[in-house]
C-alpha cells in the first residue's frame, strides 16, 4: 500500500507541473494531479496512520511550494518564453520613401504588383492596369498612404 500511495502522491505532484509549465489554462491535466494527490493523502491517512498520513501531506506540500520556488527563480521562464520583438511596420507613409517623378528598375515582374528598386531601396510597387517584365525602367506616377503606382519610362 506504501508504494500505491507514493506513486499516487508522485504522479499528482507530475501532472501539477505539468499543468503550470506546459499545460495553458485550468485542464484535465490539473484537476487529475490535484485528484492524485488528494487520493493518495486519503490513502495514507486511511490506510497507513495519522503519522504517515501528515508526513505525506506536508511532503506534498513541500515539494510542490519548493519546486514552484525553483522554477520561478531560475532561468525556466526565460528559456521557455518568447523574447524578441518586432522591428517593422504595416503602414508605412511611402511618401517619405519616394516622389512622384522618381525613376526606378523592376526587380520582379509586376503583374500588376513587384518589386521594383529606386536607388538603394528596394519597394513593392504596382504597375498601373499592365504587366511589366524585370529589368524595365520604371517612373513613379502616383504615391498614396501605402502604395506606390509606376509605369514604364
Amino acid at each position: 500500500m506504501l508504494g500505491v500511495v507514493i506513486g499516487l502522491l508522485l504522479l499528482g505532484i507530475l501532472l501539477l507541473l505539468l499543468e503550470i509549465l506546459f499545460v495553458p489554462g485550468t485542464t484535465i491535466v490539473g484537476v487529475g494531479g490535484i485528484i492524485l494527490l488528494a487520493i493518495g493523502i486519503y490513502l495514507s491517512y486511511a490506510y497507513l496512520g495519522t503519522i504517515v498520513g501528515h508526513i505525506s501531506l506536508a511532503s506534498c506540500v513541500v515539494v510542490v511550494i519548493l519546486s514552484l520556488v525553483v522554477l520561478l527563480k531560475g532561468n525556466t521562464w526565460k528559456r521557455m518564453a518568447l523574447d524578441s520583438s518586432i522591428d517593422s511596420r504595416s503602414l508605412v507613409n511611402m511618401s517619405t520613401q519616394v516622389t512622384v517623378g522618381d525613376r526606378g528598375v523592376t526587380v520582379s515582374r509586376l503583374n500588376p504588383m513587384g518589386k521594383a528598386l529606386f536607388g538603394e531601396k528596394m519597394l513593392e510597387v504596382t504597375a498601373d492596369g499592365e504587366f511589366v517584365d524585370e529589368a524595365k525602367d520604371i517612373e513613379v506616377v502616383k504615391v498614396e498612404q501605402n502604395k506606390i503606382k509606376v509605369k514604364i519610362v
